[in-house]
């Protein structure tokens, strides 16, 4: 349990069961005892819809601190991660409400590192916006923010699942700069089925039409920073057909494309088409042509 060879002296654990099946709180519950953790571990209410962003939320009403550090379920935090998170924030704390650092990936199978994610920015506060406005690299378990800014926002948006925090740091960059550090101080499991993995091409597509709607209901962004983050979602889109095609075949893809087409973005559809269209028959070319076995 990575939070239980921290470096800090003191901090804050909330942890939130989003209503497991197995014996996960009772293991919290020994962990919490053994490793003399402080703070709560809970399950989610009832009354409180079942999701990350509303386990989010329900974790952060709860918590007494006045900064929130994300740690999701499957990764895991270098021993010094809130000792020198804490540090930058007594350095900038008056002048910047949210902090990175850097990360990297691990396979869950072998523990292998497979990447490092440390981004080329300067040591000092960042206007993080144009970053974000054409590419997400924020890992949610890097970020700290402050309490009173996820507050002024109204918390993680619960209509959102797996892009939620997406949305997160780009109103977040509306209000304050971003303290980033280089330091590798969270490690991110990767598996082959994560949140936002294995999921059929609709589901993608629906997600980032709830998000782009999302940036024009709340007022806070011109038609051309939104304009650039529809963009840059519709690029994503060809990953994730490559996903769904390969877990739910050619038909879910053309389900997706069906959706791009009634919600208006024909260019979009059509030339995901015409890429994975090609993939397709040369793989059909390639599976007649193999020798057998």
């Amino acid at each position: 349990m990575s939070l239980s060879r921290q470096t800090a002296p003191n901090y804050e654990v909330i942890l939130v069961d989003d209503g497991s099946t197995d014996s996960s709180l009772a293991v919290a519950e020994q962990c919490f005892k053994k490793f003399n953790l402080k703070g709560l571990y809970i399950a989610r209410p009832t009354s409180v819809t079942k999701g990350v962003a509303s386990c989010r939320n329900y974790g952060i009403k709860m918590s007494s601190g006045d900064w929130m550090a994300f740690l999701d379920s499957d990764d895991l935090y270098e021993p010094k991660a809130i000792e020198n998170t804490t540090k930058n924030i007594l350095l900038h704390g008056a002048t910047c409400s949210a902090y990175l650092h850097a990360n990297c990936e691990f396979d869950d199978e072998t523990g292998a590192v497979t990447r490092v994610k440390v981004h080329n920015h300067p040591n000092e506060l960042l206007d993080y916006l144009p970053i974000l406005l054409t590419e997400n690299h924020i890992t949610t378990s890097a970020v700290t923010l402050k309490k009173s800014l996820i507050e002024e926002i109204g918390f993680f948006d619960t209509s959102l699942h797996g892009i939620e925090d997406y949305m997160m740091w780009l109103r977040a960059s509306k209000r304050t700069k971003w303290c980033y550090s280089p330091e590798v101080l969270t490690k991110y499991r990767v598996r082959q089925l994560s949140l936002m993995g294995g999921r059929k091409l609709v589901y993608y597509i629906e997600q980032n039409k709830l998000l782009i709607e999302g940036m024009q209901l709340v007022k806070e962004f011109n038609t051309d920073e939104i304009a650039k983050v529809d963009h840059y979602l519709d690029e994503t889109l060809n990953y994730y057909a490559q996903i769904s095609i390969n877990k739910y075949g050619w038909d879910d893809f053309k389900s997706g494309i069906k959706l791009l087409k009634q919600n208006g973005k024909i260019a979009v559809a059509e030339k995901l088409y015409k890429f994975h269209h090609k993939n397709h028959l040369l793989k059909k070319v390639y599976s007649i042509l193999r020798p057998k076995k």
